[in-house]
């Protein structure tokens, strides 16, 4: 796995150049699934692995969002987020509001994309949170390096980024099934 290596300048300062989003993006192309391949440290994800998103349009022009991860190891705890996105006005599908939990909304920026819609790197303007994210579970070392460098252009610290470990197994994102229970339990 590919690691990010900043020079001692870097690592004393998260102040830099305010984030900026791609020109635009595709809702429909970035819909589905999507594996973290890192992201900065934030408290609801903490030791999380095989982290997996969804993102699905709805009719109305908002997004549901999924993200589903394991506590620690693939056997770990199963845990689940859900929330409700929307597109900023003006910002070309690019810009985003999270409600996880209502009338809270985080902001989510897209400020890298590939090509072929094969990764993205989301951050959010204050550069306190950041994901990598990829349609696949493993990203080529070359091109994670390769996001890293451009992360300082953002004004992110790339030595603060948790890689994500992730799982062959495809049960690993699944809910487990829950047991029936009796009357009585």
């Amino acid at each position: 796995m590919a690691t990010c290596v900043a020079s001692p300048s870097l690592l004393m300062t998260t102040v830099g150049p305010k984030p900026r989003c791609v020109p635009q993006l595709d809702l429909k192309r970035y819909m589905g699934d999507w594996y973290e391949i890192g992201r900065y440290p934030n408290p609801w994800q903490k030791e999380f692995v095989a982290v997996k998103n969804n993102y699905r349009l709805r009719k109305d022009g908002k997004i549901d969002f999924r993200s589903v991860g394991r506590k620690k190891t693939f056997d770990g705890t199963f845990k689940e987020q859900e929330a409700t996105a929307k597109v900023v006005s003006g910002s070309k599908n690019t810009q985003w509001k999270v409600c996880f939990l209502w009338p809270l909304t985080a902001r989510y920026w897209v400020i890298e994309l590939g090509d072929d819609y094969e990764y993205s790197v989301v951050g959010q303007p204050d550069q306190k949170r950041l994901w990598i994210l990829s349609r696949e579970k493993t990203m080529d070392p070359a091109l994670q390096k390769s996001i890293c460098e451009r992360l300082t252009g953002h004004g992110y610290n790339p030595a603060r980024i948790e890689w994500t470990k992730h799982s062959e197994d495809p049960s690993v994102y699944l809910k487990p099934k829950q047991k029936k229970r009796g009357f009585w339990g």
